[in-house]
């Protein structure tokens, strides 16, 4: 059906409406010529709008199909694999995801492979390729997902690379602290074993008394079992890499920690308790053993410094994806010049400590993709230890 020009034209409106009202029996040639040069003009002008209309839809499906165009091509360079779900359906996907799902393909349902092993943080992956020809066939990966009303988009990254440049600085960060504390190394390894020296040189006496015998083997016994501490403890802050993780409970990893340490909270009667407010579904992909002894590490840190009838209470509870532990003494708190380095190796205030057992803590906290900072106040000192944690619902 045509276009009603009287309808878009209110002068060809009025002269219909007048020649409607003049009561005639029928329009003059005269009028009927007016009439069509009304409509013929208004039939231009909607014909010239629906031309300048077709003109801008055409220049925006140009600029559409163009933006498109150079959508696909940032797309497919990126490095990352990308995923565009629409009810959790594959719409779209570019081609650098098809190295970590080989099988994808749009119009299945997305899912990750039950090969993909969890990682020690949220989100993260580790793929063990069955290709003998790659030299490195273990493969972390990180799965970034934004979900927005039915539609989602899944960004998936090879971080490999990334996880082995921090440990190798971790590494370098570590043989650097060792090679400043040269002169600690030699300190520390002097006193015991000069000690040492001096008892077997007693031994080699003719006339020492039969009876000191044992009393001086017993501490030459134990100078060389503390220069064997020592250098165990060297040697862990210099290596400290976790073995192979695994999903375990956080809850417990802290039973473990309170287990090996509260028979020394009981001796010298200092109260330890736990306030622990996690699920016992939250777990931690984790080296246990490792982290267990730095929990244990800083427990006896806080206890060395507390007497008779105080406290150490061990606060644990989620907050977002990571857990939180606090572990507050009431002690006389950190001098502000040993806050600073209290983390570095042979940082300690203990007459018998290595001062290795804080650095050691730190480092199996910060391989487990978490952090560990102090606080000092008045009424004592706090360790707060944040670790990523995923449920297992």
């Amino acid at each position: 059906m045509p276009p009603n020009p009287s309808a878009n034209s209110p002068q060809l409106a009025s002269t219909v409406t007048d020649l409607s009202a003049s009561g005639k029996s029928g329009p003059s040639s005269q009028d009927l010529e007016s009439a069509f040069a009304l409509f013929w003009a208004e039939s231009q002008k909607l014909e010239a709008q629906q031309t300048t209309l077709q003109e801008k839809i055409n220049l925006l499906s140009n600029e559409l199909q163009q933006s498109n165009q150079r959508l696909a091509i940032l797309l497919n360079a990126i490095p990352a694999g990308v995923v565009l779900l629409e009810k959790n359906i594959v719409l779209l996907h570019n081609p650098a995801i098809l190295q970590f799902l080989p099988s994808l393909a749009i119009g299945q349902a997305f899912d990750t492979p039950k090969a993909w092993a969890p990682s020690i943080a949220p989100n993260e992956f580790v793929i063990e390729s069955t290709d003998k020809e790659v030299s490195n066939k273990r493969q972390t990966i990180q799965l970034i997902r934004i979900d927005e009303g039915e539609r989602s988009f899944i960004q998936i990254q090879d971080i490999t690379a990334n996880i082995a440049l921090h440990q190798k600085s971790q590494q370098e960060n570590r043989l650097a602290a060792m090679g400043k504390m040269a002169a600690g190394i030699a300190h520390q390894f002097r006193t015991p074993l000069a000690t040492a020296l001096l008892y077997s040189s007693h031994l080699c006496d003719e006339n020492l008394d039969p009876k000191l015998l044992p009393e001086f083997a017993r501490r030459i016994r134990k100078q060389l079992l503390d220069l064997e501490k020592l250098s165990q403890e060297m040697l862990r802050f210099i290596s400290n890499k976790t073995s192979k993780t695994t999903l375990v409970p956080a809850a417990q990893i802290i039973h473990e920690a309170e287990t090996a340490i509260r028979p020394l909270f009981d001796e010298k009667k200092v109260v330890l308790q736990l306030h622990l407010e996690i699920a016992q579904d939250l777990m931690i992909n984790a080296d246990q053993k490792s982290l267990t002894n730095a929990l244990i590490a800083i427990l006896e840190n806080a206890l060395q410094i507390s007497i008779e009838k105080q406290t150490v209470n061990l606060d644990a509870k989620r907050e977002g994806k990571n857990l939180l532990i606090n572990i507050a003494d009431q002690g006389p708190g950190i001098a502000a010049e040993m806050l600073a380095s209290l983390f570095e190796p042979f940082a300690s205030t203990h007459a018998n400590g290595t001062g290795l057992g804080l650095s050691i803590a730190k480092n199996a906290i910060e391989s487990h993709r978490g952090s560990i900072a102090a606080n000092s106040s008045k009424t004592g000192a706090s360790f707060v230890i944040t670790l990523p944690c995923i449920s297992s619902q």
